[in-house]
Parts: structure tokens; C-alpha cells; sequence
């Protein structure tokens, strides 16, 4: 039960001026009056303009109606709830009653000139600022994290003989070829710090492999970091805690946990992580599977709300879009009444592709060469995308640039490619392009507050089957092989997600 920030001390009879008693009749009459002498075009106030038809939208509709006069609270769908949420309000669909509140320049200089902000501790917090991460704050966390706690001053938990299935990669190359199923032993014991995860999904994704095939002795991997061989596959998954080492405060048994931390090494039955590099959420949030899967998730929903400054009727155009990214872009901007522009590799599957695609809530679906361009206009879609979303790099990042409004961002969150995209100068100059880069860890790492009630969006949707990603399922243990095959198979349309039901074997 949600009371709308506009309607919740206002009688909606008196906004449409009928009594409670009112026929459909009436109600409907009284609007149609109300909106065409309200409307903001015709000199109306927007405020009053959106809560004549927040009024009408629930005594319009005979359930909502009936809700609203036995409790007189109003009940949302999840679809409403969405949208009065995502990007701050911005996307109600009657209305962008809300935009973020940016200060001018003019006024930044009239508030800096403030006795406010020309004190000591203003000029000290400003000087701390700037210094940017350089600057931390040294806690008794930070000091074990740094120098270790000594062994004799805690209790090591120990931990059973288990030999756990782990896909390890033993030299960088084709995947086939690098990657090993293996049974490993897990430690003897906990130290501080620590806990024993039992994973139970994880998620084959285009990162992982890249990390397998990019060759050489030592290399920066899909985040950016140092990997040496040997180490264990994946970066996503899903946990549940089975023992808490000494030292751990915020997690215990049958928690579940996600890997906040990139190269943990999820491909793994059974896992020792410090409790700083995981991150806990809800037990049951959401199914499994799609728990497994939750930073793609995430990763769709903060390429929508941080970019574009989009608004309901703008259209988005991405590539890869039978990933599973591109597929949660696609449901979501169905859900904030965005179109969507699905571009898709042709391997002469289009025919089953594009159907399937346009059933999301693709509003077109395009072949992934030539001028994308030209094929909309020839599609007679004229509504240049307010926002490109590029995870391939190479021609297909040109490609999508190419379509895009004067101005208008073309965000990069990923390169399968491996080719990194150039542009001519006139893009540049005269359609003033704006390419920016997006990386989910960080933003995450430097916005921990407002995870939880990203997540809990997210899963609401999830749970009301209002978001759907294809996959499918193989277990680690026996069937790594084959899923690995189907991992690599081109023009694949389903995430492959490794279960585990056999942790190993005991000696």
C-alpha cells in the first residue's frame, strides 16, 4: 500500500468535483472537462493538470475506486510503483512531476560567496575533497585489513575434510583448452575474517571468458585488475554461508551473499571468502537463478536511470540485445514507456530472433551491419535514440553512434569484440558525440546506500514476472564440459548457469 507523494491529503471526489456517490458516468464527464480546461498548454498548472488524472486514473477504474473508498490509501501495481520510483520519479506516466535539482553556475558562485562557505571548516572540507580517495579514514577494520590480526589472539574455526569442484584456468588461451574441472581441498581452517560460502549459481559470462583467453604470463582482466594462473573462473554468483570465522560481524549461517569483489573465483562449489568482498542481501529476495544473475540486472537498470536524462517516448538503441543485459534494457524501457531499438549479430537466425525480441518490448529489431542508420529511415522510424548502449566496441559501437540525436550519450559498459571504436572528427564536432565509459563494481563500491533499494526494485519486478531473463542450467560438477560448449556457441540467446548440487567429496 503506497500513498502517492500528490495525492495523499487530497479527497480525489473533490479534485473532480463529484460526490462519492457519482456514476461512471459523472466521473468520466468531469474529467473530460477538467483536462481539456487544465491542460498546461492552455495556460493550466501542470501540478493540477497530473492530479486530475492521478484522480481520474483511480476513481476511473472500478477496483482501485473501491480500494481507495474503504481505506482511502491508494494501491500500485508493481508496473506503477516502478515507475514512481526509477530516476527519482521522473518517469510517471502522466508527468515528469520531479527533475533532479541542478544548481546553475550563477548560483553555485552566489553560494560560494556565502559566510557559510568561506569558514575554516568549510575551506578544510573542500581541501579534504579534493584530495580525493587519497584521503581515508584509518579504523581498526582498515589496520587488520592492512597488517593482519595476529593468530594467537583469536580462535581459527576449524572446517571439515572436503575435496570441492573448482573450474580452474591453468594457462591463458581458448577456453576449451585452459579450463579444468578439478577437486580441490578447501582450508583446514577459518582464520579472521572469514567465512565458508556453498555456491549455488553462477552465471557463464562473456567477462569470465575473456579473462580465460587474453594470453601472457600476467594481464589486466575484464575489470581492469592483475590475474596470474592458476586461479578459479567467474566473477557472478550466488552464496549461501554454511560457517563464520572468527572476527565476522555482519554475516551468519544460511545467509545469502553475493560477490562484491571482482575474480573471487564463483566456479566453485564450495568457497573461503573474507567477509569485506562479499555483500549480503535478502534471503529469497528473488529466485535463485535470478539472484545468481543480479548484477546484470542492476547493471541494466543503472544504464537507464544514470544516462540519457530519458523521458517516456524517447528511444534507445543498444547492440548485443539478446544478452542477458540487453534483455532486461529491453523489458525495462517497456515498463517506463521508452522505445527500444534491438541491434542483433545476423547468423541467419533473424527470424526467430526478432519475433522473440519484439515480444520484450523491442520497438525494432536490426541486423547488426551496414548503416543502422538508413535502416530505420527506411523503417520510417524517425525518432533519433536519446541514448546508445554498447557492449561490442569495434564497428558496431560506430554503428549505434551513428543513429544517435545531436548530443545525445553513447555509453560503453563492455568490448566482446576486443576492438576498441574510433569515430571521424565531424561526429565529434558537429553532432557534439559524448562517449562515456560505465563499470557496475565501481559505482556500486561508491554508492553502497543505495544498493538495497535498487535491488529491492529490481526484485519486485522479477517476482511479478515483470522481468524474465532465458537460461539455462547445468551442474558444475558433472557437466561443466557441456556448458562450456554452449557458452561458446555463437548466436546464443540463454545465459548458461552453472548449479551446484554436489559440493565434493570428503577424505
Amino acid at each position: 500500500m503506497v500513498d502517492g507523494p500528490d495525492v495523499a491529503e487530497v479527497d480525489l471526489y473533490a479534485v473532480l468535483g463529484v460526490s462519492r456517490t457519482a456514476k461512471d458516468l459523472e466521473i468520466r464527464r468531469a474529467y473530460r472537462n477538467l483536462i481539456t480546461r487544465e491542460h498546461p498548454d492552455k495556460g493550466g498548472d501542470a501540478d493540477r493538470f497530473t492530479l486530475i488524472q492521478r484522480a481520474y486514473d483511480v476513481l476511473g477504474n472500478d477496483s482501485k475506486r473501491k480500494q481507495y473508498d474503504e481505506t482511502g490509501r491508494l494501491e500500485k501495481t508493481v508496473d506503477e510503483e516502478f515507475m514512481d520510483t526509477f530516476g527519482g520519479g521522473a518517469f510517471r506516466d502522466k508527468a515528469r512531476q520531479q527533475q533532479v535539482d541542478r544548481e546553475s553556475m550563477a548560483e553555485q558562485l552566489a553560494v560560494r560567496q556565502s559566510d557559510q562557505f568561506q569558514s575554516h571548516t568549510a575551506g578544510f572540507e573542500a581541501w579534504m575533497r579534493s584530495r580525493g580517495d587519497s584521503v581515508t579514514t584509518f579504523t581498526a577494520e582498515n589496520a587488520a585489513d592492512q597488517f593482519g590480526v595476529v593468530k594467537s589472539s583469536y580462535e581459527a574455526v576449524p572446517l571439515p575434510n572436503i575435496r570441492a569442484y573448482q573450474a580452474r584456468c591453468k594457462a591463458f588461451g581458448k577456453p576449451k583448452e585452459s579450463l579444468e574441472l578439478i577437486c580441490e581441498a578447501i582450508p583446514q581452517a577459518l582464520e579472521w575474517g572469514e567465512v565458508l560460502v556453498s555456491m549455488r549459481a553462477a552465471p557463464v559470462n562473456p567477462g569470465d571468458l575473456y579473462d580465460v583467453q587474453t594470453g601472457g604470463g600476467t594481464h589486466l582482466g575484464s575489470s581492469g585488475e592483475v590475474l596470474k594462473t592458476p586461479f578459479v573462473g567467474g566473477n557472478d554468483g550466488i552464496g549461501v554461508v554454511v560457517k563464520v570465522g572468527p572476527g565476522v560481524k555482519n554475516l551468519q549461517e544460511n545467509d545469502w551473499v553475493l560477490p562484491f569483489k571482482s575474480h573471487l573465483g564463483t566456479w566453485r562449489s564450495l568457497a573461503v571468502l573474507k567477509e569485506k568482498d562479499t555483500l549480503k542481501i535478502p534471503v529469497e529476495l528473488m529466485p535463485l537463478e535470478y539472484a545468481a544473475m543480479l548484477r546484470e540486472l542492476c547493471l541494466a537498470y543503472r544504464l537507464l536511470e544514470d544516462h540519457g536524462d530519458l523521458k517516456p517516448g524517447d528511444t534507445v538503441i543498444l547492440n548485443a540485445a539478446n544478452s542477458s543485459v540487453g534483455q532486461v534494457v529491453i523489458q525495462l524501457c517497456h515498463l517506463l514507456k521508452l522505445r527500444s531499438v534491438a541491434v542483433v549479430r545476423d547468423l541467419d537466425n533473424m527470424g526467430r530472433v526478432a519475433p522473440w525480441l519484439k515480444s520484450l518490448g523491442a520497438s525494432e529489431v536490426l541486423a547488426d551491419t551496414g548503416s543502422l542508420k538508413k535502416e530505420l529511415e527506411k523503417n520510417k522510424y524517425f525518432a533519433k535514440p536519446k541514448l546508445a548502449l554498447d557492449c561490442v566496441g569495434g564497428q558496431s559501437a560506430v554503428r549505434l553512434a551513428d543513429t544517435l540525436d545531436d548530443s545525445a550519450p553513447l555509453v560503453i559498459y563492455g568490448c566482446m569484440s576486443g576492438r576498441a571504436p574510433t569515430w571521424p572528427w565531424n561526429q565529434w564536432v558537429f553532432k557534439q558525440m559524448q562517449v562515456r565509459g560505465f563499470n557496475l563494481r565501481k559505482w556500486m563500491k561508491q554508492n553502497k546506500k543505495k544498493i538495497p533499494k535498487m535491488m529491492e526494485a529490481i526484485a519486485k519486478l522479477v517476482n511479478a514476472d515483470k522481468l524474465r531473463v532465458t537460461y539455462t542450467e547445468y551442474e558444475l560438477g558433472t557437466e561443466f564440459d557441456e556448458a562450456l560448449d554452449h557458452a561458446l556457441e555463437e548466436g546464443r540467446s540463454t545465459k548458461i548457469l552453472l548449479k551446484v548440487k554436489d559440493i565434493g567429496v570428503t577424505y
